[in-house]
Parts: C-alpha cells; structure tokens; sequence
C-alpha cells in the first residue's frame, strides 16, 4: 500500500516541475450560432466551415470543412521561439475522418506563423491531403521534408501508426526546437527533423484547407500549448530522495 501511495508523489515532484503556457484550448461548446462562431473564427479564404452538432467529441459542437473550399482562423497570441531551448510546443486536435476506406482527401487543421515578429507563413499541417495515395493520416512542415519532399504532404506511417479508420482521431504535433513528433490516437508515427529550418513564433490556427474535397471532415477539441520540463531543482532532488527511503522502509537489523 505505501507503495501505491508514495510512487505518484515522487514523479509528480518532477511534474509539478515543469510549466505549459496554454494558447488554445477550443471545445467549440460556447457558441450560440454560426454567427458568434465567425465572430470568433473569421473566415481565412473562400468560405466558413459550418458549426456542427452532428458530430462532436466534447459535449455537443464541433465545425465541419464542407466538401467546398471552408477554413476559418483564430489568433492565439505569439507562442515565441524555441531556439535552444528545451520547449515542446504542443498543437492538437481531433479530426473526424467521415470515410477511413475512401481515398485521402483534402481536410486538415494547421498552426502557422503569419505576423510579426517574422511572418513567414511557416505552417504545421495535420489531417488529409490527396496529393498522396496513403492510407495513413498526414502532415506538412513547410521547408520540412517528412519523405514525400520538401513541403510536401507525408504519411504518419512510423512502425506500430494506426491507419486511418471512419471515426474520431486524435492528431498532436509536439514541436521542437530540432524535431517534429507526430502522435496518432496517442501512438508516435513519425519523427521528422527540422534542425535545419529557421525558428517561427507561431500565432495562428487554421481550421479547414480552403481546398475543395471529395468527402467533408469535422475538428473538435483544438489545444496549443507551450510546455518547459526543467531539471529538478535541489530541494525537488532532496524530496525525491525522501520519498525513495520511505518506499524502501526501515532497515532490518542482521
């Protein structure tokens, strides 16, 4: 029993360590009608996509990219450069794939950089693309290479990747001053470097391709996050050190 008991609270000395400066964390519950969601969501291109509660992960709302060129926008403040630094910047989503046995088709969700301070137009796109045949969820990094060349839509197809299925999945970039990892439903799918790309401050989510698709997708539960681990300090150590005695328990006498 002590041990169930002491373990969580050792890690979580290591846990409570780190900090997540949170950008987003959209459920799309709040919104009364299409309206107030544009209000929120400018239309980025040609078309909005459309509140939904046909489909949803969090309680009732979610948005649809209609089969028509839709994507909207949302300003999330700069989330900063990472160079040298130990910082993961977490962008995740679901997406709702309405036809896993069909061919991929153009849906996705993307964080970019599009002000100042640089304003390059960087982007981090997860979802569907159909300039490739996969069965596979995608990414794209621009000026990354993932293996189908250089900006280009790629597989998420690591070893142990799920497939894409109809249904709910959950997308995550967890982006790094060096490399990319890409999570499908949980599972690492593919780690890209980008060492050799100039550093961003993101600032921008995209929701919907502003493409034309051959089947429609839904996006719920957006999440961007800036997170720091810093090595534990000297008290944490002292605490940790503390709790590792008291799982071993008193020493027996010979």
């Amino acid at each position: 029993m002590r041990t169930r008991i002491l373990l969580p609270i050792a890690i979580s000395l290591f846990a409570l360590s780190g900090q997540a400066a949170v950008f987003l964390d959209e459920h799309f519950d709040s919104y009364a009608d299409q309206t107030a969601f544009q209000t929120a969501w400018p239309i980025n291109g040609t078309a909005s996509t459309v509140l939904n509660s046909s489909q949803s992960v969090s309680p009732n709302q979610s948005v649809e990219g209609l089969t028509t060129a839709t994507r909207n926008a949302f300003s999330i403040g700069e989330v900063g450069f990472l160079n040298a630094s130990s910082d993961v910047v977490i962008f995740r989503f679901s997406f709702y794939d309405s036809a896993g046995s069909a061919g991929a088709y153009r849906q996705y969700a993307e964080l970019d950089d599009t002000a100042a301070p640089s304003g390059s137009g960087q982007l981090f796109a997860m979802g569907l693309n159909n300039n490739i045949a996969s069965t596979f969820y995608m990414a794209r990094i621009l000026g990354g290479d993932g293996g189908a060349g250089v900006s280009a839509f790629f597989k998420l197809d690591g070893a142990g990747a799920p497939t894409r299925t109809t249904g709910w999945h959950t997308l995550e970039a967890d982006i790094g001053d060096t490399s990319v990892n890409y999570y499908v439903d949980g599972i690492l799918s593919k780690t890209v470097d980008i060492s050799g790309l100039t550093d961003r401050s993101l600032d921008t989510v995209k929701v919907g391709s502003n493409l034309s698709a051959t089947q429609v997708a839904y996006f719920d539960d957006i999440h961007v996050e800036r997170s720091s681990v810093p090595e534990p300090t000297v008290a944490g150590l002292g605490l940790l050190a503390g709790a590792i005695m008291a799982l071993r328990g008193p020493r027996q006498s010979r």
